[in-house]
């Protein structure tokens, strides 16, 4: 009988934990490279404690996204949130938000099929419950008008009044006349109470959609780093009654 040569065993046992080390880090490589340009099906776009990945923009009310919690519960344990008064004066106020990339697999969120995933939002608000709330996904280069720069519109309804709660938004439409394909939405309009004449308040955080391609050489937003800019309401154009006009549609489904 043969004997078994220890040196022998320990070269080949040597060559497989380098094999498979080298494999573990080919794969490694490969992970954290999808990861830097696909963050997911689903992502949290502002989570106000430090992960941004969105700019606020064009606005009709008082925007402050350094707002204190106002009750913090199981629903929302965070310190921080986003606090939005509605303008009354506009029936179709909105806070638009820019994206760092391209939004991804809109396609299966824009769908009345089976079960599709579903947007979502936390909210705690002085208006009444029933109050609808509304998000739009389209284009931040094409036309901000209704319904050219819209790719799909989403809706959900409050349950609730000085409460959090995780709201979920129903697909509702690809309104008629959008310009605005799945490969081109870098925008999210957040619409409350839209064709109304209301002034309530609005805490909301960790608006949650679909994943996220980003730009290549385009930083990721740092926490907050607009706050101060962003908190104060956008300048008033003269063509609001057209904008009125060409927004009457929005709510309906």
């Amino acid at each position: 009988m043969k004997s078994t040569n220890p040196l022998s065993f320990n070269n080949s046992e040597k060559r497989v934990r380098i094999d498979i080390k080298t494999k573990f880090c080919l794969l490694s490589t490969l992970f954290l490279f999808q990861v830097g340009t696909l963050f997911s099906q689903k992502l949290v776009y502002d989570n106000f404690e430090g992960n941004k990945f969105i700019r606020y923009g064009e606005r009709s009310g008082v925007l402050d996204t350094l707002a204190k919690n106002p009750k913090v519960d199981s629903v929302n344990k965070s310190s921080k949130c986003a606090f939005y008064t509605r303008n009354a004066a506009r029936k179709f106020d909105n806070i638009k938000m820019s994206l760092n990339g391209k939004l991804t697999g809109v396609n299966e969120y824009a769908t009345y099929l089976g079960i599709p995933p579903k947007l979502k939002i936390k909210v705690f608000t002085t208006a009444p419950a029933g109050t609808l709330v509304e998000i739009l996904l389209g284009s931040k280069n094409g036309n901000n008008d209704y319904p050219a720069g819209t790719n799909s519109q989403f809706q959900c309804y409050t349950t609730k009044t000085n409460a959090w709660e995780y709201l979920e938004f129903k697909f509702s439409q690809v309104p008629q006349g959008s310009e605005t394909s799945f490969e081109q939405i870098d925008q999210v309009t957040l619409l409350f109470n839209p064709n109304s004449s209301t002034s309530d308040s609005y805490y909301f955080d960790e608006i949650t959609g679909p994943g996220l391609t980003m730009v290549k050489n385009e930083p990721i937003a740092t926490p907050n780093e607009e706050a101060k800019k962003a908190d104060t309401p956008a300048p008033k154009k003269s063509n609001t009654s057209k904008k009125e006009t060409s927004n009457k549609k929005l709510s309906k489904n």
